[in-house]
Parts: structure tokens; C-alpha cells; sequence
């Protein structure tokens, strides 16, 4: 079953916009046959063109290692940044989600995040 980027970011939208894959399935849909840097990386502008972004920022080598996409400008987008690129406004916005006894955002942070 061949699948798009475009198809893959309709399945991470009707996940809340987060949505683990295997790096294969991912090497697939960019038609490649080895996961090389160059491979790597063409996959990373592929998802970045299609909205999406991923998790870890560095993709893994291996074809059965679990990354995770989001959709960007979401929220979820913007709590990656903050807790990845740490600054001002991005503890600001964490504070916010804390503030905001937001029990469930934590958790997704949390499980985003492998703690």
C-alpha cells in the first residue's frame, strides 16, 4: 500500500495532530531505499513542506525506530519548541499550560518528551 505525505498528514491531523511512525514506513513514502543522512534529511524537508514536523529533530538510521510527527504552528508545535529550544518566551508559554491546570497537555509532554 503506497501512502503520501499528503495522506500521512491527514492521518496525524485526525490523531489531534501527533502521530508516531516507524522510519520505514517514512523511507517508504519518500521512495528511498537506504536511511542515509541525505535520505534523512530529504525526508525531514518533505515533512517540513507537507506542515509537519517531527520528533526527534535528528531522524534515526534504523528502519524500525519510532519518531513522532506533529502538525506545525499547532500547539503542540509550540510546546516541542518551547521545552527543546529553551528561552524566555518558551518558559513563559510552559508556565501557561501549568497555569492553566492543563493535566492532559502535561501528560503529552511528557510522553513527547520520554519522561
Amino acid at each position: 500500500m503506497d501512502v503520501s505525505y499528503e495522506e500521512l498528514r491527514e492521518s496525524v491531523q485526525a490523531n489531534r495532530g501527533l502521530r508516531t511512525v516507524a522510519m520505514g514506513t517514512l523511507r517508504d513514502i519518500e521512495g528511498a531505499g537506504r536511511l542515509g543522512i541525505q535520505v534523512r534529511d530529504a525526508i525531514s524537508r518533505s515533512l517540513e513542506s507537507h506542515g509537519m514536523g517531527h520528533f526527534p529533530a535528528e531522524l534515526p538510521p534504523n528502519q524500525h525506530d519510532q519518531v513522532r510527527l506533529y502538525l506545525l504552528g499547532t500547539s503542540i508545535a509550540e510546546v516541542i519548541k518551547a521545552v527543546l529550544n529553551p528561552s524566555l518566551k518558551g518558559d513563559e508559554s510552559l508556565r501557561g499550560i501549568g497555569d492553566a491546570g492543563a493535566h492532559e497537555q502535561l501528560r503529552q509532554i511528557r510522553e513527547i518528551v520520554g519522561g
